[in-house]
């Protein structure tokens, strides 16, 4: 649910409170006639009333438009404040935004012969191809010996930036941009992340834990407890968890899928949250939650689409591609064109949503199709198994 945008100073005008030059002049006139006083020089060209509006009149002004409408105000609620001042109103409720993290995970080196012993250096960088818009490195954090005997290893390396944009899907770190000696391929093989990568937490997302962190103060293990706890982990958005409630285990069992704004949901992370839930005592009496990763639907996509008249081949080449990295990212496989609609359990992915957001990023596509229909989806979230984009040709 996003934040209510409050028109402060529309609020303050339904209470009479005075927001243009002529009321506050009205209002000091009224109280200065009360007062039994009388300004006879109260002309607009009157050297004594510039100075009158000078010292009074903007003053006034400031304070109610701009200190109090735009600041003291929207700063007194959750809801509607900002950075530092949101920051105080997580404080009073135990909270502290959460900082961006790197994701470190295990990148799988190949050998190219099983009988030699190859050296991977620290500051070895492993990237992700230009599918997804971007490319993305991780770094080799400490030298490793792959020993002879053994034809590849995970070697553990971290993202070269902050953010969950890192948390790519198995099989995208797969290229060497040095070569090293005697290592064939590298690929990031299954649940290969350690420790997910998050974007420092945004005013809406620390908003969002407030309001469950006032939800959950009496303790009842209901689940804006359960939210609150595990949304403290970097990576995680409260708005993010979901909840099955029909005893999955039997009565007074319940579990919460985990999801990730990008790529797949760590097992490293769901074995913390069950363990900080579990064993550390953040639990009811009598609760048994469990946290498991958002099941993925696999789902095989095809789509046709139309080009605009005179297009090299270079040119439609380089379409596809823009296409095929905005299709993967409404997918969660990436953190780029962040406008664009993603996908959502417990709700219905519209392909025609998708199809007018493509069709407003890139104007040199004309039409296209789909021969999918769209995905009602339950506590499962969508994910491609196969993407097939079909050239259909020039249109007008």
């Amino acid at each position: 649910m996003p934040r209510p945008q409050v028109d402060f100073e529309s609020v303050l005008a339904s209470d009479d409170v005075p927001l243009t030059a002529e009321g506050v002049t009205a209002l000091l006139e009224a109280d200065i006639i009360a007062a039994n006083s009388i300004i006879s020089n109260n002309s607009a060209m009157s050297p004594f009333w510039k100075l009158f509006s000078a010292c009074v009149v903007t003053p006034v002004l400031w304070l109610i438009r701009t200190l109090l409408a735009n600041h003291v105000l929207p700063a007194m609620f959750a809801a509607t404040a900002t950075e530092f001042y949101l920051e105080l109103k997580a404080w009073d409720v135990g909270l502290e935004r959460k900082l961006a993290a790197k994701t470190q995970g295990n990148i799988t080196f190949t050998k190219s012969d099983i009988s030699a012993a190859v050296w991977v250096k620290a500051g070895t960088i492993v990237q992700s191809d230009s599918a997804l818009g971007a490319i993305y490195n991780v770094i080799v954090i400490a030298d490793v010996v792959i020993p002879a005997g053994v034809l590849n290893l995970p070697v553990l390396c971290e993202a070269t930036a902050t953010g969950a944009g890192y948390n790519l899907g198995e099989g995208y770190y797969h290229e060497l941009p040095e070569a090293v000696a005697g290592i064939e391929s590298v690929s990031n093989v299954g649940d290969w992340i350690v420790k997910a990568g998050a974007d420092k937490e945004t005013d809406d997302e620390l908003a969002l834990r407030i309001r469950d962190q006032f939800a959950s103060v009496g303790s009842y293990h209901i689940d804006a407890v359960y939210r609150a706890a595990i949304s403290t982990f970097a990576g995680i958005r409260s708005d993010l968890l979901y909840f099955e409630h029909d005893a999955p285990r039997g009565p007074g069992t319940a579990n919460c899928h985990v999801m990730m704004e990008v790529g797949e949901t760590p097992q490293a992370l769901i074995n913390d949250i069950n363990h900080y839930i579990n064993a550390q005592g953040y639990h009811g009496h009598g609760d048994d939650l469990q946290a498991r990763a958002i099941t993925a639907s696999a789902t095989d996509l095809v789509m046709t689409f139309w080009h605009a008249p005179g297009l090299e081949a270079e040119e439609v080449a380089a379409l596809k591609v823009e296409l095929e990295s905005r299709i993967r990212a409404a997918f969660r496989e990436s953190d780029q064109h962040p406008t664009l609609t993603r996908t959502f359990p417990q709700s219905v992915f519209v392909f025609s949503t998708l199809s007018s957001e493509l069709s407003a990023m890139l104007p040199q596509l004309k039409s296209l199709r789909w021969q999918n229909d769209d995905l009602i989806n339950g506590l499962t979230l969508p994910r491609i198994n196969r993407l097939t984009l079909n050239n259909g040709g020039a249109i007008s």
